[in-house]
């Protein structure tokens, strides 16, 4: 059973628990005769807003199920009920329902989805999943009174989320268009589906089983062209997270955004024992990829667990494979704890004082998981949950995005018109004798004045700091430039004189709210030039 055993490496799982497989000779305590079913729903959303709540039906073709009826409550009280009544006998079901926000107060409510099915012969209830081991707690969810801060154009999306293609041994996410319901809900514009190298190579109906005409891949990209046709406000932008060895020859992810082309990768899919080479090298990848596509390193400041590294060689991303002239961008922030965040940031300035023009993004590689993280313990006996990961949670802005087609928004997220935010907004532009005002990302000679806009707002709490940041290339160090720690109102708006004392640098800036939600600028990359 090697196969298996090397699965018990994999501790750290980031979808909705697909719990019915199990180890050949193996007790599984997680393993039930029903489907899994899973409500979730966005962890924010604007009063006023129909709330959309999604109900998950996993495996309903081995166990059939009749849902009967799910009943809403918002703190206790019962808000809305449907009465589906439906029989289900598909691998993979979906049902989404609108409960009026403008029934419920602002602030932080506490939501339970209390679901009764028929399977077996008997009548039965759960209440927000049917896991075995989960606290089958309220889900929380935020009702702001206020949009998500936003400054001009701005789009703002997830850059690293997962699907129901990405379904295997103990895991599965949301359907495309569900995943983009909920978003769109929570006040986002577009997201990123970027399903596993490993498990967009598979039969569409059988996980264990690799296909070489890839169906599934093929699918999936038509899955996501047939929403984007019907939809004029909200992107869902075709991806995949590639599994690729590093400069040491180990795993790690990248991000391939908008490739019509597939990219193997199943080096640390525990498909096969000890064998954990993955088909291409960073290097071979980025002499693949055509103009039009975009690849980004994902999650590359993140250790890896001892088993993983031992099994199926994952490692993380190496300083020569940050600094890969070819890739556009780390997606370095991936909603997790602060410390983690912050360490994150270190790694980054790092490179940007060595003068490595690197942008970053802000993502969360959020496998469904809207409201709560729910995950495969030690299989298959434990469960866990967190509220890390949580979809959307991180998020990265982006400018000079007009028409709002997947093309532009990644033109201009690779060119570094983009920031990372938990919430509040900014933006961050230059210019000097010449031009007008440039936003980041841009290389511009003897800037002169600098504008600094953001916005908070109730939900993210009023603005505490911001800072302004000049990078020295020649002494390797970061200062601040300007800061502000008096700001006791939700946005501001000013406009700094610059002169720089340094030949070649870069400038970024900052925010922090009373709450310590955050937002950071790429950077501004300035030279000065003798007239």
């Amino acid at each position: 059973m090697p196969d298996e055993f090397v699965y018990l490496s994999l501790f750290y799982i980031f979808l909705y628990a697909e719990t019915h497989y199990r180890f050949r000779y193996f007790f599984s305590w997680l393993r039930k005769s029903e489907p899994e079913i899973v409500a979730d729903i966005p962890s924010r959303i604007l009063h006023g807003t129909a709330l959309p709540v999604m109900i998950i039906i996993k495996d309903a073709d081995k166990y059939p199920v009749r849902l009967e009826s799910i009943e809403a409550s918002c703190n206790n009280s019962v808000i809305k009920t449907q009465k589906p009544e439906e029989r289900i006998t598909v691998p993979y079901y979906e049902y989404i329902f609108d409960i009026d926000t403008l029934k419920m107060s602002p602030g932080a409510n506490a939501i339970n989805i209390k679901i009764k099915y028929h399977v077996k012969g008997n009548s039965r209830f759960c209440v927000n999943d049917n896991y075995r081991g989960t606290s089958h707690a309220p889900l929380p969810l935020y009702i702001s009174d206020a949009p998500l801060p936003r400054i001009d154009d701005a789009v703002l999306g997830e850059p690293h989320a997962h699907t129901n293609f990405t379904s295997d041994q103990v895991e599965f996410g949301a359907s495309v268009g569900g995943t983009a319901r909920l978003a769109e809900a929570m006040g986002l514009d577009f997201y990123c589906a970027t399903d596993h190298s490993y498990d967009l190579d598979d039969m569409p109906d059988n996980y264990l089983v690799n296909d070489p005409e890839l169906k599934k891949w093929h699918n999936f990209l038509n899955e996501v062209d047939e929403y984007n046709s019907q939809k004029n406000n909200f992107v869902v932008i075709p991806g995949e997270e590639v599994s690729i060895r590093n400069h040491n020859g180990r795993n790690v992810h990248c991000l391939v955004y908008n490739s019509p082309e597939f990219f193997p990768g199943s080096g640390d899919s525990a498909e096969k024992w000890f064998r954990w080479k993955s088909e291409l090298s960073l290097e071979e990848l980025t002499s693949l990829v055509r103009k039009g596509a975009y690849i980004f390193a994902a999650h590359p400041f993140e250790d890896s667990p001892y088993l993983q590294k031992l099994f199926i060689g994952r490692d993380r991303w190496t300083d020569v494979d940050c600094t890969n002239e070819h890739i556009h961008g780390l997606q370095f922030i991936n909603g997790t704890i602060t410390h983690q965040t912050d360490q994150a940031i270190k790694e980054w300035i790092k490179f940007l004082l060595q003068g490595f023009r690197i942008t970053g993004i802000a993502g969360n590689d959020a496998h469904g998981n809207f409201a709560r993280f729910r995950q495969v313990g030690f299989p298959f006996f434990t469960m866990r949950e967190n509220y890390e990961h949580l979809f959307g949670k991180w998020f990265t802005g982006v400018y000079g995005v007009e028409s709002g087609s997947k093309e532009e928004i990644l033109t201009a997220m690779a060119a570094g018109k983009c920031y990372m935010s938990n919430g509040p907004a900014i933006q961050f532009l230059a210019k000097n004798k010449e031009t007008g005002w440039e936003h980041t990302g841009i290389h511009i000679a003897n800037p002169e004045k600098l504008r600094v806009h953001v916005k908070s707002s109730l939900e993210f709490g009023r603005l505490k700091s911001i800072n302004i940041l000049c990078g020295d290339h020649q002494k390797q160090t970061e200062r601040i430039n300007f800061t502000n720690n008096i700001l006791p109102e939700y946005e501001y708006l000013g406009e700094i004189d610059f002169k720089p004392d340094t030949g070649t640098g870069y400038l970024r800036a900052e925010i922090t709210t009373e709450s310590n939600h955050q937002a950071l600028s790429n950077p501004i990359w300035f030279y000065q030039k003798t007239v």
